[in-house]
């Protein structure tokens, strides 16, 4: 038996389809009963999924094959049941673009009956469905529609507490607002960038208030590791020191491994509120689950499928899931179909192919299945990674008992590493005594505090009367170096003012415990202090690869302040290495 379902809404293709390809709360808004799902890993590395539910007298259990989708245009969805009315239903549901904002919504939907009596079941069934349908579709339509506005926040009422300790009123109404629009899934996994950009609010001060809420007791604080394949968060945790090392995504059926700053992410729930907490499933075949995903489409054992797909300029993966995943760039002028060869253990494909409308032949070559997919090589930047929320002073001065298990070294690919020094310092003890000159070093501690914690960066340790601080912007970690001279210089020990040196680098580091806290080891580490030693009074020192970063270079522009470049021998490193000297002002 088939059904077609038609609509057409006045909202555009691509907002829509957040709604249409989350196919766990159309079924929540159809009115469908929540399921039950398992997911079994097979030997040869795939994973089958099974669902159930109840409906009246009728027990419903099948097979979830792997989803077949292109973003944002259609997907399929096909089951296959051991139970119930149907032996098998396939929906395929497609977004047309009839103008820049008028979609057109096609619902296929082709179902065969398990037998002759279930066969006169099956029209109140579909009939049922349709209603739902109905219902669900134009609730995304005009979701997406509100979605695309530019709404005033209402004022708050429950985060009105929040206020006393300087979160911003739009921060907090915001927050209040999310409250009132979410449904239960959503509070369950509260993102504080996409909070942020929802409504308007620059992400820090939205950070910022989360973190508030969760110390205010209503918020919790998650760290959810994000599967590099599916990035789903099969793998949560209360704190840091529950994260372990070895992880396994039973979606995917593969083992990975916590990166600091790419897939160990800060999210928050509303379960003290008494929100998100009974989050029932209505549909494990949502493509909305893998939004990075642009194609997928499973391959049976030595089978072959095209893939087409919009393609802008920058990076891909074409990813065998579970096999092998290779990257690739969008952006060269061979327009002839591409060739991806899903073998043992890799994918064959060329290193660069044309952007725009690309034609993809896959072949598997092995004995088993396969699902390949066609996915966005660049990471969202509206994840906030434990290594950009743990290098804010402030979240370490919240929380602080947050750290790292014993012996746990996590990974960071990049983050911006500085030392300062004070000179003439022990010159100062044996002039002044201890007493006064710890109180001036504690002084100068605590001008740099400030200037530090604006550039979201944080005080790792202190170290005499050295500081050892992270940012996550390399930017906002050389224009916090640049005044670090000036504050300290009314400062004063014999009528002389007191003088900084500060060095940095960026590059990759490792995170883990030290002295209960989260601290950092590795090359760039060692690196950026031994900068620091290069440095004069009132100059940076900064690597030649670090200077030429975009956002380095704008600060420096802005500044006005000379540079220098030489190649210097640092202790430690067989080769010289090339720093850029910011010369103190004249």
């Amino acid at each position: 038996m088939k059904q077609r379902l038609e609509y057409v809404f006045d909202v555009e293709r691509e907002a829509l389809w957040r709604y249409v390809a989350d196919t766990d709360w159309i079924n929540r808004h159809s009115g469908l009963p929540p399921i039950g799902a398992r997911i079994e890993a097979q030997r040869d590395g795939s994973t089958k999924r099974y669902a159930r539910f109840w409906s009246g007298p009728f027990t419903n259990e099948w097979e979830e094959l792997p989803t077949l989708w292109r973003a944002p245009e259609f997907y399929e969805i096909e089951r296959r049941y051991t139970r119930g009315v149907p032996r098998r239903f396939v929906n395929r549901t497609s977004l047309e673009s009839l103008g820049p904002s008028r979609t057109k919504v096609v619902s296929e939907i082709e179902v065969e009956p398990r037998n002759f009596l279930m066969g006169l079941v099956l029209p109140l069934v579909m009939m049922q469905g349709k209603i739902g349908a109905d219902r669900a579709f134009a609730l995304a339509a005009k979701l997406a529609v509100r979605g695309s506005g530019d709404d005033r926040i209402r004022g708050s009422n429950a985060f009105a507490g929040l206020a006393a300790g300087g979160i911003s009123q739009p921060a907090i109404a915001a927050l209040d607002r999310l409250l009132a629009e979410s449904d239960e899934g959503q509070l369950a996994t509260i993102r504080p960038y996409e909070v942020a950009d929802r409504y308007g609010i620059p992400r820090r001060e939205m950070l910022r208030a989360c973190l508030a809420a969760t110390r205010a007791g209503l918020f919790n604080l998650r760290w959810d590791v994000i599967c590099p394949s599916c990035r789903g968060n099969s793998n949560s945790f209360d704190s840091l020191a529950e994260m372990r090392g070895d992880l396994h995504c039973a979606n995917c059926n593969v083992p990975y491994g916590p990166q600091f700053d790419r897939s160990v992410e800060v999210t928050f729930n509303a379960r003290p509120m008494g929100r998100g907490i009974d989050v029932p499933l209505f549909c494990i075949a949502s493509p909305h689950r893998s939004s990075h995903v642009l194609a997928q489409t499973p391959l049976p054992a030595h089978g072959r499928e095209t893939l087409r797909v919009t393609l802008e300029p920058g990076t891909y993966d074409i990813n065998a899931v579970g096999i092998a995943l290779t990257p690739f760039i969008a952006g060269g002028d061979d327009r002839s179909p591409a060739q991806a060869t899903v073998a043992d253990a890799r994918v064959d494909f060329p290193h660069e192919i044309a952007a725009g409308e690309a034609t993809v032949a896959v072949s598997n070559t092995l004995d088993r299945p396969a699902i390949v997919r066609i996915e966005n090589g660049r990471w969202p930047d509206t994840i906030a990674t434990a290594a950009s929320v743990t290098a804010l002073q402030e979240f370490r001065d919240m929380f602080s008992s947050e750290v790292l298990a014993p012996g746990l070294e996590l990974g960071v690919e990049s983050m911006a590493i500085l030392f300062t020094d004070l000179l003439g310092s022990t010159a100062m003890y044996s002039k002044a005594g201890d007493a006064p000159a710890f109180r001036i070093v504690t002084d100068h501690f605590t001008r740099l505090r400030p200037i530090i914690e604006a550039g979201e960066g944080a005080i790792v340790k202190t170290i005499g009367d050295a500081v050892m601080a992270v940012f996550s912007s390399p930017g906002r970690c050389l224009a916090a170096a640049l005044q670090m001279d000036d504050a300290v210089r009314d400062l004063e020990h014999d009528g002389v003012p007191l003088r900084l040196r500060v060095g940095f680098a960026i590059g990759p580091c490792i995170a883990m415990r030290a002295n209960e806290k989260i601290d950092y080891f590795g090359t760039t580490v060692n690196l950026a202090a031994r900068l620091e030693a290069k440095a004069g009074a009132g100059e940076v020192t900064m690597t030649r690869n670090a200077a030429e970063r975009d956002d380095v270079r704008e600060i420096l522009r802005a500044s006005g302040r000379d540079t220098t470049v030489e190649r210097l021998p640092v202790k430690g490193f067989a080769a010289d290495v090339e720093v850029v000297r910011v010369l103190a002002p004249k």
